[in-house]
């Protein structure tokens, strides 16, 4: 009888932690990024250090740590990704999410910076 309780016990609680496991590790784009965020990462597969661009924030140079490194994207906002020299730009939408975005497109490779707005905002390049 004590053995047949720890059994159920063992068994119930692997369940338990198995359902929250599951529950903490969703995917991110499943929830996605607020309005007007955008969710940077590093590392692929939305892992990594993550950057939190604001639209507020207006056009953004990428820090150090995502510069030419954007790996992967979670977007809440309608953003163009840019790279200045030579000019390239990619129009990214709300709810748009890439997990792989450097191996995609390779423009996380050479990602600069971001503006809010569409791409057509873009009048001149950063000096």
């Amino acid at each position: 009888m004590n053995i047949r309780n720890s059994l159920i016990f063992i068994i119930s609680t692997t369940l338990v932690l198995s359902m929250i496991n599951g529950i903490l590790s969703l995917d991110p784009t499943c929830v996605g990024a607020p309005d007007g965020q955008v969710y940077l990462f590093t590392s692929w597969d939305f892992k990594g250090e993550l950057y939190v661009y604001n639209i507020s924030q207006g056009y953004l140079s990428l820090p150090d740590g995502l510069h030419n490194n954007v790996q992967s994207f979670i977007s809440g906002a309608d953003v163009c990704f840019v790279k200045w020299y030579p000019n390239e730009q990619y129009q990214i939408t709300a709810g748009e999410s890439h997990r792989n975005y450097a191996a995609l497109t390779n423009f996380g490779q050479r990602m600069d910076g971001i503006i809010p707005g569409n791409c057509s905002n873009i009048v001149c390049s950063a000096k």
